[in-house]
């Protein structure tokens, strides 16, 4: 059955846009749809963030050929400091004892949504509509048909394999069927930039509080990109302060390990929860990025595990050569490829919230000890290493080589 496109992305943000981008100038003919303009200020993936890349996610955008328009806009993380607030344990990490100039950079969303989407409008392949809504769907056994609200006008497009990649509250989720399980941490987390009395030295900073963490990654001309996490009841509050009363608590909860902290930018805030899909495949459809699973915050984690999905996709995609983009034994190929991945990182990241979130002395006892565990013993050092920067286990081939077919 002939339809207008092998694949439809529905979710224009960095992850579906990175997808596109591994799909460009391949064989398959793809609609890349996003509601919201990538100006418009109720866009999360082009604000002003600051976003923390692992080296997993600097070699994917590597082998998109993105990275070389951010490479100079990029803060490396050289070196990270995670501690435990009050308490005894931390953990030091340096590139420098892997080999690496970096362990991962900060860049700043809407420069790597620029980038991503610059990929994407230069491909002959790719149709990006934007903005446009999907209104309805329509799955059968051979195709997948899309209702849409094109700017205004009506509009259909039918399709192989639709790829749902619209964030955590995904509406077409939903009307896929598709089962999703919650957990609601009870936090919020406060984003904002802010500068300190001294030089950060591409130092990246993670502090484990009982009410969440606090972490402060390196930005150009000595900023700081800020996560605040705060329980649920106190968000709008923080939000509602003066700059001066909300540099002050954010000190008390980081500490003046960069000394004072002078300047805040403007602040955002982001509830904190758990989503994930019981299966992230259905009929002629895949859930990817934020849809498929939202995580807690703690390590950084979530959109670079997104990617690297993306990646996995592409990659089982551009291998399989499939003239049926949507047949169910290709979706297998790419969930045999990615499960054990998101299961690490999802079972890793809820266990430290469990873990750091409370005040039970044996749990103090025992993370603490681990913390310092893993600071002396070096095989201990760089089994975490690997697992922070995104290396660890099964990855996708742009993983291991930095090259969008393994080289």
């Amino acid at each position: 059955m002939q339809t207008d496109y092998d694949i439809a992305i529905v979710g224009g943000g960095m992850v579906g846009a990175g997808l596109a981008c591994a799909l460009a100038g391949s064989g398959y003919s793809i609609a890349l749809i996003e509601a919201v303009s990538p100006n418009a200020d109720a866009q999360p993936s082009y604000d002003d963030r600051g976003l923390s890349l692992s080296l997993a996610t600097q070699r994917i955008l590597a082998a998109l050929n993105v990275w070389p328009a951010l490479a100079s806009e990029a803060t490396p993380i050289e070196h990270i400091h995670v501690s435990d607030r009050g308490r005894f344990g931390f953990v030091r990490l340096h590139a420098a004892d892997m080999g690496l100039p970096a362990m991962g950079h900060v860049v700043v969303a809407r420069q790597l949504g620029k980038a991503l989407l610059a990929g994407v409008r230069a491909a002959k392949n790719i149709d990006f509509l934007c903005p446009a809504r999907v209104d309805d769907v329509d799955v059968s056994a051979e195709t997948a048909e899309l209702k849409l609200d094109a700017d205004g006008a009506p509009a259909s497009l039918t399709c192989r394999l639709l790829v749902v990649a619209d964030g955590a509250r995904s509406g077409l989720r939903e009307r896929l069927g598709y089962v999703v399980g919650e957990k609601d941490y009870g936090q919020t987390a406060i984003v904002a930039n802010v500068s300190p009395e001294r030089s950060h030295n591409n130092w990246a900073f993670e502090r484990f509080t009982n009410s969440g963490p606090v972490a402060l990654l390196p930005l150009p001309d000595n900023r700081c990109a800020s996560v605040f996490t705060v329980a649920r009841e106190e968000a709008e509050h923080c939000l509602a302060m003066t700059d001066g009363d909300y540099l002050e608590r954010l000190q008390n909860r980081f500490g003046r390990r960069l000394g004072r902290l002078t300047r805040v930018g403007s602040r955002k805030s982001y509830p904190i929860v758990k989503l994930e899909a019981e299966t992230p495949l259905g009929q002629r459809s895949l859930l990817l990025g934020n849809a498929a699973h939202t995580i807690h915050p703690n390590g950084a984690q979530g959109f670079n595990l997104g990617l690297r999905d993306a990646a996995g996709l592409a990659e089982i995609l551009l291998q399989s050569r499939a003239p049926d983009a949507g047949d169910a034994r290709v979706l297998r190929q790419y969930l045999s490829l990615r499960q054990e991945d998101q299961q690490r990182v999802i079972r890793f990241t809820d266990r430290l919230a469990a873990c750091f979130y409370n005040d039970d002395p044996l749990r103090i006892l025992c993370r603490d000890t681990g913390m310092l565990l893993t600071d002396l013993v070096p095989g201990f050092k760089r089994a975490f290493m690997r697992r922070a920067m995104g290396i660890a286990g099964r990855q996708p081939a742009m993983v291991r080589t930095g090259e969008l077919h393994g080289g």
